[in-house]
């Protein structure tokens, strides 16, 4: 009986070691979903860019990974412990998904081809609707509504002659990503800068940056890995906290799991009660 409390006291600990109270950002490619603005998208589409469907999968993983590289790539920033990071969480959901067993604080945002809606550029997002000073929005949605989108055929066909006529891997990802994580920034209270920022990216112009006024940042510059720029990174730090790089949300298999080894526990107990009666 020791053996199996220790067994399942270790089996807690390691479960509730995770952060649990990190924003959860479901990024959706796949579905033709509208935002809280009445855009609607349809599915990311690949070929657009050139690639063959087959890649969709690589693609949008490497996305993801970018994007989780902006906001998590704490050593780039000399005010961040090299063992801390954001105290956020990606996941590549659809919006009809329900990532509540992950995590109940989730909002979504939204990557497709843009079909019909009042904005018609690069992306939009609802500015501090996510998070805001001391993680608190100042115009709070719900996890219903979709915060933001990208408009992944504005963006290939806008910068195909950046790309040189052809895209390759990296500009996609970068021109993507780079676009996602400034949506995803203006969700989380960050503003377009009037210029060039101090950053540790590619470019100088840092993820916040846009080509509109007052930016003014050339569109060849979302070809390049861009980064937050130092300000923006401390006030994201600021707003959402930090967590140690080492921990993350506890993905579903793992609740998964926990939630079958407390039924196994309850069918022992049950049995052995059985026993003793019989």
């Amino acid at each position: 009986m020791l053996k199996k409390v220790s067994f399942l006291a270790l089996f807690l600990f390691a479960i509730t070691s995770y952060s649990a109270n990190a924003l959860l950002i479901k990024v959706d490619f796949t579905s033709t979903s509208t935002d809280m603005w009445g855009n609607t998208t349809s599915a990311f589409d690949v070929t657009q860019a050139g690639f063959a469907a087959s890649t969709f999968n690589s693609l949008t993983d490497a996305i993801m990974t970018a994007v989780r590289n902006d906001f998590y790539n704490s050593s780039l920033y000399g005010f961040i412990s090299n063992d801390k990071q954001l105290n956020i969480d990606f996941v590549k959901a659809a919006v009809t998904d329900d990532v509540s067993a992950i995590d109940p604080n989730h909002y979504t945002i939204q990557v497709g081809s843009r079909l019909s809606g009042p904005h018609n550029g690069f992306g939009v997002a609802c500015i501090s609707c996510v998070s805001g000073p001391g993680g608190i929005a100042r115009f709070p949605t719900t996890i219903n509504n979709i915060f933001g989108s990208i408009f992944s055929n504005n963006i290939f066909s806008a910068l195909t002659l950046a790309a040189g006529g052809t895209w390759d891997m990296n500009e996609a990802v970068n021109a993507i990503a780079g676009t996602l994580s400034h949506e995803i920034g203006h969700g989380l209270n960050q503003f377009h800068p009037s210029g060039q920022q101090i950053n540790p990216g590619e470019s100088l112009w840092g993820l916040m940056a846009t080509g509109a006024s007052p930016s003014l940042m050339p569109n060849g510059e979302r070809l390049k890995d861009r980064a937050f720029s130092n300000v923006n990174m401390q006030d994201l730090v600021n707003n959402l906290g930090l967590r140690s790089a080492a921990v993350s949300e506890p993905p579903a298999i793992i609740l998964f799991f926990s939630a079958c080894l407390i039924m196994f526990f309850q069918l022992r107990k049950k049995n052995n009660q059985a026993s003793l009666m019989c």
